[in-house]
């Protein structure tokens, strides 16, 4: 388990706990939150709501200390306090659907420092932008938000589906990878990380089991993303962004259409591909895995 969150709690409680990690006690932005504390991993979030939370690896291990763990939990997923929390990471991926183009994954950290500039800016829904929408604001949002983008270009991914057969064992790889980039080059610790749920926490680190290192503290999955955090919403626009750039760029070096999605339109249009290019050119610009047999 990852995160367990209790609500309501005694003030008592909350006053043990609060002596308890006095000293990891770590620097806090938000104004819902009372205190937060780090220790090896794990944080511990009192809200002034008297709830509490604990976000890590073995974090239900740690609440256990004050609180009666049921054996069979029913975890309810942590959401963002706010749409506009900052000082915390989002992520998102653009492109597992598409026939066509690379897989592309964004992690975006949202300081404080450019916060104001940030959610004055038309963000919304990726899937609800045009293209020049997203190609306009992608640039501006680059320069106000700690970024790293992760493009699987269509050969990576299609090497690892032979191996994973599994398109969500490839997201998972890139969101972790772009996470560990993310966090080295900004050096960040102690951040809160949303994550666009296309998969539950326990699938998607038994994918990363074999892998070396893996980003386990703090993660938080959240469905419909992009409409609870600005902070994945801010890395939904990215890796479209990015996406499109890619696509362009693919149509430009092999003087080929490549439409986004993948209705029976595309999936027709990449058989023909298939059937007149060979092996070696269109691994470099379809998903080998789709389907394209017509309905």
């Amino acid at each position: 388990m990852n995160n367990v969150s209790f609500k309501k709690v005694d003030p008592k409680i909350i006053t043990e706990i609060i002596n308890t990690y006095q000293t990891y006690k770590i620097n806090n932005t938000d104004p819902n939150k009372v205190n937060v504390f780090n220790k090896n991993g794990i944080t511990i979030t009192i809200y002034k709501t008297n709830s509490v939370l604990f976000q890590g690896y073995h974090a239900d291990k740690e609440a256990a200390k004050f609180f009666i763990i049921p054996a069979n939990p029913i975890i309810n997923p942590c959401q963002p306090t706010s749409y506009f929390e900052t000082d915390v990471i989002g992520n998102d991926e653009v492109g597992v659907g598409d026939v066509f183009g690379p897989l592309v994954v964004t992690a975006s950290y949202l300081p404080p420092a450019t916060f104001d500039k940030l959610r004055a800016l038309p963000i919304k829904d990726s899937k609800k932008m045009t293209t020049e929408q997203i190609m306009t604001l992608a640039p501006i949002i680059k320069k106000l938000v700690n970024a790293v983008t992760i493009v699987i270009d269509n050969n990576q991914y299609n090497q690892w589906y032979t191996q994973y057969q599994n398109a969500h064992v490839i997201k998972a790889l890139a969101h972790n990878q772009a996470l560990v980039q993310l966090l080295a080059t900004y050096q960040l610790t102690n951040k809160t990380i949303f994550i666009d749920q296309f998969v539950n926490a326990v699938k998607y680190f038994e994918y990363l089991s074999k892998i070396t290192p893996v980003i386990k503290d703090n993660v938080i999955f959240i469905t419909k993303g992009e409409e609870k955090s600005l902070a994945i919403a801010c890395s939904a626009i990215l890796s479209r962004a990015a996406f499109l750039t890619a696509i362009k760029n693919l149509e430009t070096k092999y003087h080929l259409a490549f439409p986004l999605g993948a209705n029976e339109k595309v999936k027709a249009l990449a058989q023909k591909y298939k059937a007149t290019k060979p092996l070696s050119d269109y691994q470099h610009f379809l998903k080998i895995h789709f389907n394209l047999t017509a309905k």
